[in-house]
């Protein structure tokens, strides 16, 4: 239960004073988020994941044999990774490494192994209480698909599953080039490039079969959802509308209603868009789930820049602009179209683990793009953004094949590895497991409201995050040099007891714990308290101040 009725102050912290910078009260921000699926995602591509047979190439059966890695599914163990769920990139047949242009919609991918694969896969995951998501590529198929090679003749069974013209529109580029192809005397549209025509979602026919094709992966494979590949490309009216159409938005509330919640199947959509715009597809009950693009690159400029208000107003953001009813955001740092984190921060490892830090204890529901644990590095072109992943320090296949890989490992493969890692507890995998087990262990961080302490200092973030029962402070130092002697203190509606101000997560593996147990007074408040000495640079500490 709450220990005060009185939400109008913030707790605030400076050096000398109790209740902030000359002694004035900060208004407290809560927010309350109620996750769609609590937990942590692991985004994963199949081919760079783990070779079983020897080819090069990652599989299911090498994924299933590698699934206690993610999660062995007891909770008292820690060297898993601990998530709760699995994003697949495509798995379907398709012409391409990368999956994005379909030929079979209900095939799996002939080099990742057979049907049976992938429900001993699905089966397996599901033992260690893991979901499956799988990309789900409606937007457009290949173009070596049988519907496109027969729609390519007017007049056919399938000539309007697609988008023609018989005269190029000259249309504005929508994701790529000029987005209308010629094919014979006609062209179609094809928003990405020639080689993906668009499918013509406003032709019920192909409705009712993307919604078959939906249900075979649900009762048929077991999947318990999808990622919908550039969802804000459906439906287009027009030159100047292209994406984020009103047309879109009432195909996937159809969808939605005709798949995902009668079967209660998680619908995640990606729509690139600033959180203006995505946080509609929320609102009217197009998704559940929408990523937001933009904390990802908030709390990398943050940790690089040392700017603690901008982390902040971003993560409170989140809280106030996503609906807690029927939907929240899937934050992330990066994913497999952007460069990899570690690329960014330059092999920093202290900010790749602050960057951690600031996903894993904030709002939102965080996905972890395959190898960010390690520290991998990566940057376009694409292909060198989803290299193997290394699962030992023994060259030259490093645990993740017998054979050459279909794409050469990243720099660094002989020392960010999981061997060499887990071998280390100051590793970045190490602070990954602890931090997606601290954040399974407190409901506070999963779905707790959200109330900023005011430092004093630009880049230093603290913050409460709060449910009945379960209190943390979550600490940034974002800057350069150390903090000597930060004092909290001030009143919150749900600070209550005598907690112990344990530290239950620290990025620098000296921090151990305070000198000193913080005291809860009349009222809810927090009586001054220093609990640490020092908080070095660039590290996050995580205090419990649960009753």
């Amino acid at each position: 239960m709450a220990c005060s009725s009185n939400p109008s102050q913030s707790p605030s912290t400076s050096p000398a004073a109790s209740d902030g910078p000359g002694g004035t009260a900060i208004p407290c921000k809560t927010s309350s988020l109620v996750l769609t699926s609590p937990g942590t995602y692991y985004e994963l591509f199949v081919r760079s994941f783990a070779d079983s047979n020897g080819d090069g190439i990652g599989d299911l059966r090498g994924l299933t044999e590698h699934l206690d890695y993610l999660n062995d599914g007891d909770p008292a163990t820690t060297d898993d990774l601990g998530v709760h769920g699995l994003w697949l990139m495509p798995v379907a047949e398709s012409p391409s490494y990368h999956g994005y242009d379909v030929t079979d919609y209900t095939a799996i991918e002939r080099d990742y192994g057979t049907r049976e694969d992938f429900l001993a896969f699905v089966d397996a995951a599901h033992e260690r209480g893991i979901t499956v998501l799988v990309d789900f590529v409606i937007n457009h198929t290949s173009r070596d698909h049988p519907w496109f090679q027969d729609a390519q003749t007017p007049g056919s069974e399938h000539d309007d599953w697609y988008v023609w013209s018989d005269t190029d529109p000259g249309w504005p580029p929508a994701a790529g080039p000029n987005p209308w192809h010629p094919s014979g005397d006609r062209f179609y549209y094809g928003a990405f490039w020639e080689g993906m025509p668009d499918l013509n979602l406003r032709n019920d026919e192909v409705t009712a079969e993307i919604e078959r094709i939906a249900h075979v992966w649900i009762d048929e494979y077991g999947v318990d959802g999808f990622r919908l590949d550039a969802a804000k490309h459906l439906i287009e009216d027009g030159p100047l509308a292209q994406v984020n159409t009103p047309d879109t938005h009432t195909w996937l509330k159809g969808f939605n209603d005709a798949v995902g919640r009668p079967v209660e199947a998680l619908v995640l959509g990606e729509v690139w868009d600033p959180r203006g715009t995505t946080v509609g597809y929320i609102e009217d009950g197009s998704l559940d789930l929408v990523f937001d693009f933009g904390i990802g690159a908030t709390i990398e400029s943050s940790v690089r820049l040392g700017d603690a208000n901008s982390l902040e107003v971003n993560q409170l953001e989140i809280l106030d602009r996503y609906p807690s009813e029927g939907g929240t955001a899937a934050t992330f740092l990066t994913n497999h179209d952007q460069p990899r984190v570690m690329t960014n921060f330059r092999g920093d490892l202290d900010r790749a683990k602050q960057a951690a830090a600031a996903l894993l204890t904030g709002p939102g529901l965080p996905f972890i793009y395959y190898g960010e644990e390690l520290g991998m590095v990566g940057t376009k072109p694409d292909e060198q953004i989803r290299t193997p992943f290394p699962w030992t320090a023994d060259e030259p296949g490093f645990g993740f094949t017998t054979a050459a890989p279909w794409e050469p490992f990243a720099d660094g493969a002989a020392t960010s590895n999981v061997a060499t890692e887990s071998a280390d507890d100051a590793s970045l995998l190490s602070a990954y497991r602890d931090l997606i087990r601290v954040r399974s262990e407190n409901a506070a961080l999963a779905a707790g409201a959200y109330v900023t302490v005011d430092t004093g200092v630009f880049g230093i973030s603290a913050v409460l995050r709060t449910t009945p029962g379960n209190s943390v402070l979550v600490v940034h130092n974002l800057t350069n040099e150390p903090a000597n002697d930060l004092e909290f203190s001030g009143e919150s509606p749900d600070l209550c007891g005598q907690p112990s101000g344990a530290v239950i997560y620290s990025s620098d593996t000296t921090i151990t714990g305070p000198a000193s147990s913080p005291t809860i007074g009349p009222n809810g408040r927090l009586e001054p308290w220093a609990p640490l000495p020092e908080l070095p640079a660039h590290s996050t500490v995580v205090f419990d101040l649960s009753p």
